[in-house]
Protein backbone atom coordinates (compact mmCIF):
# COMPACT_ATOMS: atom_id res chain seq x y z
CA UNK A 1 0.00 0.00 0.00
CA UNK A 2 3.03 2.28 0.81
CA UNK A 3 4.71 1.54 -2.19
CA UNK A 4 1.37 1.89 -4.51
CA UNK A 5 0.74 5.49 -2.75
CA UNK A 6 4.51 6.97 -3.70
CA UNK A 7 3.61 5.70 -7.14
CA UNK A 8 0.53 8.02 -7.09
CA UNK A 9 2.23 11.00 -5.58
CA UNK A 10 5.20 11.07 -7.81
CA UNK A 11 2.01 10.31 -11.52
CA UNK A 12 0.42 13.70 -9.74
CA UNK A 13 3.28 15.18 -10.10
CA UNK A 14 5.37 13.72 -12.59
CA UNK A 15 4.76 16.62 -15.37
CA UNK A 16 6.42 19.07 -13.17
CA UNK A 17 8.86 17.39 -11.07
CA UNK A 18 11.60 17.48 -13.45
CA UNK A 19 11.64 21.23 -13.21
CA UNK A 20 10.89 21.51 -9.55
CA UNK A 21 12.27 18.31 -7.99
CA UNK A 22 15.56 16.98 -8.21
CA UNK A 23 16.69 13.70 -8.52
CA UNK A 24 18.48 13.49 -5.50
CA UNK A 25 15.51 15.43 -3.47
CA UNK A 26 12.93 12.79 -4.82
CA UNK A 27 15.35 9.80 -3.94
CA UNK A 28 16.19 10.77 -0.39
CA UNK A 29 12.34 11.16 0.43
CA UNK A 30 11.26 7.77 -1.04
CA UNK A 31 14.46 6.09 0.83
CA UNK A 32 13.43 7.72 4.37
CA UNK A 33 9.62 7.66 3.79
CA UNK A 34 10.02 3.81 3.59
CA UNK A 35 12.81 3.35 5.63
CA UNK A 36 14.67 1.90 2.43
CA UNK A 37 18.21 3.66 3.55
CA UNK A 38 18.42 1.07 6.36
CA UNK A 39 17.99 -1.80 3.94
CA UNK A 40 20.71 -0.30 1.55
CA UNK A 41 23.08 0.47 4.53
CA UNK A 42 22.47 -3.49 5.79
CA UNK A 43 23.68 -4.59 2.37
CA UNK A 44 26.05 -2.22 2.19
CA UNK A 45 27.52 -0.84 5.06
CA UNK A 46 29.78 2.55 4.60
CA UNK A 47 29.74 1.87 0.58
CA UNK A 48 26.12 3.33 1.05
CA UNK A 49 26.58 6.58 0.46
CA UNK A 50 28.73 6.00 -2.30
CA UNK A 51 26.59 3.60 -4.00
CA UNK A 52 23.42 6.09 -3.81
CA UNK A 53 25.58 9.08 -5.27
CA UNK A 54 26.09 6.59 -7.92
CA UNK A 55 22.90 5.44 -9.26
CA UNK A 56 22.05 9.79 -8.88
CA UNK A 57 24.52 10.57 -11.21
CA UNK A 58 23.43 8.01 -12.93
CA UNK A 59 20.04 8.57 -13.16
CA UNK A 60 21.15 12.43 -14.04
CA UNK A 61 22.77 11.47 -16.90
CA UNK A 62 20.54 9.29 -18.82
CA UNK A 63 17.07 10.53 -20.10
CA UNK A 64 15.58 7.46 -20.62
CA UNK A 65 16.36 6.65 -16.60
CA UNK A 66 15.93 9.80 -15.23
CA UNK A 67 11.88 9.46 -17.17
CA UNK A 68 12.06 5.92 -15.08
CA UNK A 69 12.85 7.52 -12.14
CA UNK A 70 9.99 9.70 -12.55
CA UNK A 71 7.26 8.01 -13.73
CA UNK A 72 7.81 4.82 -11.63
CA UNK A 73 10.72 5.50 -8.70
CA UNK A 74 10.34 1.99 -7.19
CA UNK A 75 10.98 0.07 -10.18
CA UNK A 76 14.70 2.29 -10.51
CA UNK A 77 15.02 1.65 -6.81
CA UNK A 78 13.66 -2.15 -6.87
CA UNK A 79 16.71 -2.60 -9.31
CA UNK A 80 19.24 -0.98 -7.50
CA UNK A 81 18.57 -2.86 -4.10
CA UNK A 82 18.71 -5.98 -6.44
CA UNK A 83 22.63 -4.75 -7.17
CA UNK A 84 23.19 -4.13 -4.03
CA UNK A 85 21.79 -7.53 -2.58
CA UNK A 86 24.53 -8.89 -4.68
CA UNK A 87 27.10 -6.50 -4.21
CA UNK A 88 27.67 -5.54 -7.72
CA UNK A 89 28.57 -1.96 -8.97
CA UNK A 90 25.94 -0.16 -11.07
CA UNK A 91 28.42 2.20 -12.96
CA UNK A 92 27.68 1.20 -16.55
CA UNK A 93 30.80 1.62 -17.71
CA UNK A 94 32.13 -1.07 -15.26
CA UNK A 95 29.84 -3.66 -16.71
CA UNK A 96 29.26 -5.61 -13.50
CA UNK A 97 25.13 -5.03 -13.64
CA UNK A 98 22.94 -2.22 -15.29
CA UNK A 99 19.71 -0.20 -14.33
CA UNK A 100 17.82 -0.26 -17.68
CA UNK A 101 15.18 1.95 -18.89
CA UNK A 102 12.48 0.37 -21.05
CA UNK A 103 8.44 1.24 -22.14
CA UNK A 104 6.29 -1.28 -20.53
CA UNK A 105 2.89 -1.44 -21.34
CA UNK A 106 0.40 -1.42 -18.23
CA UNK A 107 -3.40 -1.02 -17.04
CA UNK A 108 -3.95 2.03 -14.84
CA UNK A 109 -7.29 1.64 -12.06
CA UNK A 110 -9.83 2.20 -15.02
CA UNK A 111 -8.44 -0.63 -16.95
CA UNK A 112 -6.93 1.76 -19.68
CA UNK A 113 -3.73 0.11 -21.07
CA UNK A 114 -1.04 3.23 -21.39
CA UNK A 115 2.99 2.91 -21.85
CA UNK A 116 5.16 3.77 -18.70
CA UNK A 117 9.00 4.20 -18.37
CA UNK A 118 10.30 1.14 -15.70
CA UNK A 119 13.36 0.06 -15.31
CA UNK A 120 15.21 -3.61 -14.21
CA UNK A 121 18.04 -4.79 -13.03
CA UNK A 122 20.81 -6.54 -15.37
CA UNK A 123 23.46 -8.70 -14.58
CA UNK A 124 26.52 -7.90 -16.67
CA UNK A 125 29.08 -10.76 -17.90
CA UNK A 126 31.37 -9.60 -15.20
CA UNK A 127 28.85 -10.10 -12.84
CA UNK A 128 28.45 -13.11 -13.25
CA UNK A 129 32.28 -13.82 -13.39
CA UNK A 130 32.30 -12.13 -9.69
CA UNK A 131 29.36 -14.31 -8.65
CA UNK A 132 31.44 -17.20 -9.50
CA UNK A 133 34.65 -16.46 -8.27
CA UNK A 134 33.19 -15.33 -4.92
CA UNK A 135 31.82 -19.11 -4.04
CA UNK A 136 35.29 -20.47 -4.08
CA UNK A 137 33.47 -23.46 -5.79
CA UNK A 138 35.76 -23.54 -9.07
CA UNK A 139 38.71 -25.51 -9.64
CA UNK A 140 38.27 -23.78 -13.74
CA UNK A 141 36.44 -20.48 -13.80
CA UNK A 142 34.02 -20.44 -16.61
CA UNK A 143 35.62 -19.29 -19.74
CA UNK A 144 35.18 -19.39 -23.92
CA UNK A 145 37.43 -19.49 -26.44
CA UNK A 146 36.93 -19.63 -30.66
CA UNK A 147 36.69 -23.38 -32.19
CA UNK A 148 38.46 -23.17 -35.94
CA UNK A 149 37.57 -25.84 -38.64
CA UNK A 150 38.58 -29.25 -38.11
CA UNK A 151 39.01 -29.11 -34.28
CA UNK A 152 35.47 -29.90 -32.40
CA UNK A 153 35.35 -33.71 -33.05
CA UNK A 154 32.24 -34.48 -30.90
CA UNK A 155 29.69 -32.48 -29.49
CA UNK A 156 26.67 -34.32 -27.65
CA UNK A 157 23.67 -31.92 -27.49
CA UNK A 158 22.29 -33.54 -24.22
CA UNK A 159 25.32 -34.86 -22.22
CA UNK A 160 27.37 -31.11 -23.20
CA UNK A 161 30.02 -33.82 -23.69
CA UNK A 162 32.44 -33.15 -26.46
CA UNK A 163 36.03 -33.50 -27.35
CA UNK A 164 38.10 -31.36 -29.07
CA UNK A 165 41.82 -31.62 -31.57
CA UNK A 166 43.09 -28.20 -31.13
CA UNK A 167 46.01 -26.75 -33.86
CA UNK A 168 48.57 -26.08 -31.51
CA UNK A 169 50.81 -23.74 -34.19
CA UNK A 170 49.12 -20.57 -33.40
CA UNK A 171 49.95 -19.15 -36.63
CA UNK A 172 48.59 -22.19 -38.61
CA UNK A 173 45.64 -22.10 -36.07
CA UNK A 174 44.83 -18.07 -37.28
CA UNK A 175 44.35 -18.85 -41.02
CA UNK A 176 41.68 -21.72 -40.39
CA UNK A 177 38.17 -20.10 -40.12
CA UNK A 178 36.17 -19.88 -37.33
CA UNK A 179 33.23 -22.33 -37.05
CA UNK A 180 31.92 -21.77 -33.19
CA UNK A 181 32.57 -21.56 -29.64
CA UNK A 182 32.75 -23.08 -26.32
CA UNK A 183 32.54 -22.36 -22.73
CA UNK A 184 33.44 -24.31 -19.99
CA UNK A 185 33.84 -24.71 -16.24
CA UNK A 186 34.59 -27.21 -13.61
CA UNK A 187 33.98 -27.25 -10.06
CA UNK A 188 36.31 -28.35 -7.22
CA UNK A 189 33.90 -31.53 -6.63
CA UNK A 190 34.77 -32.44 -10.21
CA UNK A 191 31.60 -31.77 -12.25
CA UNK A 192 32.19 -30.12 -15.25
CA UNK A 193 29.98 -28.67 -18.05
CA UNK A 194 31.14 -27.63 -22.00
CA UNK A 195 28.60 -25.75 -23.77
CA UNK A 196 28.96 -25.50 -27.40
CA UNK A 197 27.65 -23.03 -30.28
CA UNK A 198 28.22 -22.90 -33.83
CA UNK A 199 29.19 -19.29 -35.29
CA UNK A 200 25.92 -19.96 -37.35
CA UNK A 201 23.74 -19.96 -34.06
CA UNK A 202 25.87 -17.22 -32.87
CA UNK A 203 24.75 -15.04 -35.93
CA UNK A 204 21.11 -16.10 -35.33
CA UNK A 205 21.50 -15.04 -31.66
CA UNK A 206 22.60 -11.65 -32.66
CA UNK A 207 20.62 -11.31 -35.34
CA UNK A 208 17.24 -11.81 -33.20
CA UNK A 209 18.53 -10.10 -30.55
CA UNK A 210 19.72 -6.50 -32.57
CA UNK A 211 17.90 -3.29 -31.89
CA UNK A 212 17.58 -2.37 -35.58
CA UNK A 213 18.39 -3.99 -38.78
CA UNK A 214 22.15 -3.70 -38.55
CA UNK A 215 24.44 -5.06 -36.27
CA UNK A 216 25.37 -3.25 -33.08
CA UNK A 217 27.76 -1.59 -32.42
CA UNK A 218 29.53 -3.98 -29.86
CA UNK A 219 29.51 -7.13 -32.57
CA UNK A 220 30.40 -4.98 -35.28
CA UNK A 221 33.87 -3.57 -33.35
CA UNK A 222 34.37 -7.25 -32.11
CA UNK A 223 32.74 -9.98 -32.95
CA UNK A 224 34.77 -12.55 -31.16
CA UNK A 225 34.39 -10.86 -27.87
CA UNK A 226 30.90 -10.14 -28.05
CA UNK A 227 30.79 -13.82 -29.23
CA UNK A 228 32.63 -15.34 -26.10
CA UNK A 229 30.11 -13.46 -23.96
CA UNK A 230 26.98 -14.50 -25.62
CA UNK A 231 28.50 -18.45 -24.57
CA UNK A 232 29.72 -17.66 -21.05
CA UNK A 233 26.47 -15.82 -20.27
CA UNK A 234 24.65 -18.94 -21.70
CA UNK A 235 27.08 -21.29 -19.78
CA UNK A 236 26.21 -19.21 -16.57
CA UNK A 237 22.68 -18.08 -17.09
CA UNK A 238 21.70 -22.47 -17.45
CA UNK A 239 24.25 -24.45 -15.67
CA UNK A 240 27.03 -22.79 -13.42
CA UNK A 241 27.20 -21.89 -9.52
CA UNK A 242 27.01 -18.52 -8.07
CA UNK A 243 27.08 -17.22 -4.26
CA UNK A 244 26.13 -13.82 -3.26
CA UNK A 245 28.11 -13.69 -0.45
CA UNK A 246 32.04 -14.57 -0.58
CA UNK A 247 32.91 -17.85 0.82
CA UNK A 248 34.24 -21.05 0.28
CA UNK A 249 31.87 -22.75 -1.10
CA UNK A 250 29.90 -24.50 1.82
CA UNK A 251 28.23 -21.36 3.40
CA UNK A 252 24.49 -21.61 3.79
CA UNK A 253 24.30 -18.73 1.53
CA UNK A 254 25.69 -19.94 -1.55
CA UNK A 255 22.83 -20.23 -4.18
CA UNK A 256 22.44 -21.50 -8.13
CA UNK A 257 21.25 -18.52 -9.48
CA UNK A 258 20.91 -19.92 -12.64
CA UNK A 259 17.57 -21.01 -12.64
CA UNK A 260 16.15 -17.30 -11.70
CA UNK A 261 18.15 -16.09 -14.51
CA UNK A 262 16.86 -18.79 -16.78
CA UNK A 263 12.90 -17.63 -15.50
CA UNK A 264 14.23 -13.94 -15.82
CA UNK A 265 15.02 -13.44 -19.58
CA UNK A 266 16.50 -9.76 -18.91
CA UNK A 267 18.43 -7.71 -21.52
CA UNK A 268 22.03 -8.57 -22.07
CA UNK A 269 24.85 -5.30 -22.00
CA UNK A 270 27.64 -4.70 -22.98
CA UNK A 271 29.98 -4.75 -21.02
CA UNK A 272 32.29 -2.02 -22.57
CA UNK A 273 29.97 0.17 -24.69
CA UNK A 274 26.70 -0.18 -22.59
CA UNK A 275 25.31 -1.23 -25.12
CA UNK A 276 21.94 -3.26 -24.55
CA UNK A 277 21.88 -6.71 -26.79
CA UNK A 278 18.65 -8.42 -26.13
CA UNK A 279 15.60 -5.76 -26.64
CA UNK A 280 13.38 -7.26 -24.30
CA UNK A 281 12.20 -7.99 -20.48
CA UNK A 282 10.32 -9.65 -18.74
CA UNK A 283 7.03 -8.77 -18.55
CA UNK A 284 5.14 -7.78 -15.37
CA UNK A 285 2.11 -9.61 -13.53
CA UNK A 286 -0.41 -9.26 -16.54
CA UNK A 287 1.87 -10.86 -18.65
CA UNK A 288 2.33 -7.87 -21.03
CA UNK A 289 5.36 -7.52 -23.28
CA UNK A 290 7.65 -5.28 -22.99
CA UNK A 291 9.92 -2.67 -25.02
CA UNK A 292 13.53 -1.85 -24.27
CA UNK A 293 13.67 2.10 -23.91
CA UNK A 294 17.65 3.05 -25.53
CA UNK A 295 19.40 5.11 -24.28
CA UNK A 296 21.95 7.70 -26.43
CA UNK A 297 24.87 5.90 -25.02
CA UNK A 298 24.21 3.53 -28.16
CA UNK A 299 25.23 5.62 -30.66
Amino acid sequence: MANTSIQKAVQAQKSAAPANRSVNTMLAGILDGENLRRRFEELLGRRTPQFLSSLVSMINENPALQKAFYESPMSVIRSALQAASYDLPIDPTLGFAYIVPFNNKVKDGNGIRATKTQAAFVIGYKGMMQLCLRTGAYSRIPDAVDVREGELIRYDRLTGDAEFQWVEDGDEREKLPVIGYAGYFRLKNGAEKTLYMSRRQIEAHERKNRKGACMGRGWQEDFDAMARKTVIRRLCGKYALMSVEYQDGTDRDTLNLAAALAQQDFPEAEAETGEIIEAEVPAEEDGQRQETLLTDRDG
